[in-house]
């Protein structure tokens, strides 16, 4: 496996003394122009990340934030080894912070960038190994096909009954709430909102782990649920690394997650959409519902890399005297062979909003218990092909 060396505005003379000193520990060391460029070389199929000797400009507060920024946009595929002067102890935090990169002085001992290479490498395999024996983290999108589908309440029914049921109760779930304006999810569930997003996009380094754990909001049930307090938040400039950063943390520690977005499709949408397991689109049981149902497919389908899995729940859907759903053949004309679940109007849905207690908490509930046991059970018996693929 090659190792990479790239000056990125370092001194000249400086550069040369480290690359030399280097290839005397390190015989097979490529001198590179760009470091996007070992994006290009890389081979997809191989295991673990390149790793990259990075020699940076003195003290280039820019050029500091840009590389701590394409580590943490690039962890599954580089790890960096920043090479300078002395750093400050909050630039050192910043920089293992990414978790794909480290530090070493520019008068240090080749040693250490070889004792860096290989406890990635012993970490990599340990990650590998671990993550073969264990459930890897499903994520499911919940994507509404216009607004007041209700896709928010389904969301957190199917999270809460995944947390009650007796088969799944041990999984950890979470649910993503990506309004950022205008976020319900936490009135419905009677929880205060805890997610701070406008603290991690304007310095996505920000979130560490203890900062993860004060954006949790704690639900009765067992779940854990993100969602931002409303305000007038212009969530269309986001930074992507900041959700990227927001998913790493949070794949780290669920075994599902719940992901709920917002009904106006944002440049982050798809992103969000495609490094999903399934997208679940949700829609009415009518002729304009069913129309938007079907341009929300199409346009899911669009995306260049769409998930395993897409799925229509048609929510509030009236039932018939005899048995069945009502207008089901208008249904299967619209929609053809896709996979739908059908969840029936519920009488005591708006007293459970207005209480703040979700319908899968109240054991009187009825019309559409198995309707939401159906969607619970369709994500909990979900598996995670992306970090085979990657």
């Amino acid at each position: 496996m090659p190792i990479y060396l790239c000056n990125v505005g370092g001194d000249g003379g400086k550069s040369k003394a480290v690359e030399y000193r280097l290839r005397a520990a390190i015989p097979d060391l490529v001198a590179i122009a760009d470091i996007a460029e070992v994006l290009s070389r890389r081979d997809k199929r191989e295991a673990g990340p390149a790793y990259v000797a990075v020699v940076l400009p003195g003290k280039d507060r820019r050029v500091f934030a840009e590389i701590t920024d394409f580590a943490t946009r690039h962890r599954d595929r580089l790890f960096l080894i920043l090479i300078s002067e002395e750093i400050s102890l909050d630039d050192y935090k910043t920089v293992t912070r990414t978790g794909a990169a480290d530090w070493v002085s520019a008068d240090a001992d080749p040693q250490e960038i070889l004792d860096i290479i290989r406890r990635g490498q012993t970490r990599a395999i340990e990650a590998r190994s671990e993550r073969s024996s264990e459930r890897r983290t499903v994520a499911v999108a919940f994507v509404p096909s216009a607004g007041g589908v209700g896709n928010t309440t389904l969301a957190a029914e199917t999270g809460v009954h995944l947390k009650l049921a007796k088969a799944t109760r041990e999984l950890r779930v979470c649910l993503i709430d990506l309004n950022f304006q205008r976020s319900n999810v936490c009135d419905y569930l009677d929880i205060e909102p805890r997610l701070q997003i406008q603290e991690i996009s304007t310095d996505p380094q920000r979130l560490d782990a203890q900062l993860f754990d004060i954006f949790v909001s704690h639900h009765a049930s067992g779940l854990d649920v993100f969602a931002a307090p409303r305000s007038t938040f212009d969530y269309c400039d986001l930074d992507v690394s900041a959700l990227d950063n927001l998913f790493s943390m949070a794949a780290a520690r669920y075994d599902l997650m719940l992901i709920d977005l917002p009904v106006v499709w944002l440049s982050w949408s798809s992103k969000v959409i495609a490094a999903s397991d399934a997208a679940l689109v949700v829609g009415l049981n009518s002729v304009p519902g069913l129309r938007q149902t079907v341009d929300t497919l199409a346009a899911i389908r669009a995306i260049p890399q769409t998930p395993a899995q897409i799925v229509v729940a048609l929510n509030r859907c009236q039932r018939r005297l005899v048995g069945g759903i009502a207008r089901r053949q208008h249904v299967e004309t619209a929609l053809g062979r896709e996979q739908v679940f059908y969840v029936g109007e519920e009488p005591m849905a708006i007293e459970s909003i207005n209480t703040g207690s979700p319908m899968a908490m109240n054991k009187s509930y009825r019309a559409i218990g198995k309707d939401i046991a159906a969607l619970a059970g369709f994500c909990a018996g979900l598996t995670s092909i992306r970090a085979e693929q990657g």
